[in-house]
């Protein structure tokens, strides 16, 4: 079994600029998820996804190859990330590596830890699944959002479900955005991809797409060390 890696790393992020190599205590935060992914020995290749020379020179540091830049046209705000991940897997088999399971891990995603990671391999082999996301449970449900009208009103989205206990109210789950996994046959297929959900904690979800986001995590990562 041959697994790739793939950090995607654009450095054009816009809510936190240069949000992939910003200090997380001390440190740039995708280090973090670079020695979470190493400390698994899971993975045959480790490839970082960027256009940038700067992230490049960050993270060969930390002993990673990058062993070519993702083009600029697949490095814009409305860019998909399986678009992302066929062209690394085209630029690999061009180089001669063929793998048999394609995973990713953010970079800003220092809370997932080698132990989640390694739960999630042995999630993907058990149940035989094609492809894999980590999802975290909504909390409170989902059905009880509102949404804020004129004057500051609130207007609920599922009227009929505000009657309701939350324990009598079936679970909803979403895309933490940390990792995932895929059969490298999955990709080479235009159909849609059906995805299984490996559970993790929602405070090792965190999507960090603002400062807020930003302190939170840093002060979970505080209480964990």
């Amino acid at each position: 079994m041959k697994r790739l890696l793939i950090i995607p790393a654009r450095i054009g992020s816009k809510r936190i600029i240069k949000k992939n190599i910003k200090l997380f205590l001390k440190k740039p935060i995708i280090n973090y998820s670079i020695k979470t992914a190493k400390l698994t020995n899971l993975f045959d290749k480790i490839h970082i996804s960027t256009d940038s020379k700067i992230i490049k020179k960050i993270v060969e540091k930390q002993k990673i190859k990058v062993d070519f830049l993702r083009s600029k046209d697949l490095s814009g705000d409305k860019v998909g990330l399986l678009d992302v991940f066929k062209f690394v897997i085209k630029k690999y088999k061009q180089l001669g590596f063929n793998f048999d399971e394609i995973w990713f891990l953010t970079p800003c995603s220092p809370l997932i830890e080698v132990k989640d990671l390694i739960k999630a391999s042995i999630f993907f082999k058990k149940n035989r699944t094609k492809a894999m996301l980590a999802v975290a449970e909504n909390s409170p449900p989902i059905q009880w959002s509102f949404e804020i009208k004129t004057k500051n009103q609130l207007k609920p989205l599922f009227k009929n479900f505000l009657k309701y206990r939350s324990q009598d109210i079936p679970k909803t789950y979403y895309d933490t955005g940390t990792f995932g996994a895929f059969k490298s046959s999955v990709l080479d297929k235009k159909s849609l991809v059906k995805y299984s959900g490996f559970i993790i904690p929602k405070y090792k979800g965190i999507d960090i797409d603002t400062m807020d986001d930003w302190l939170l995590a840093e002060k979970i990562f505080k209480k964990k060390i």
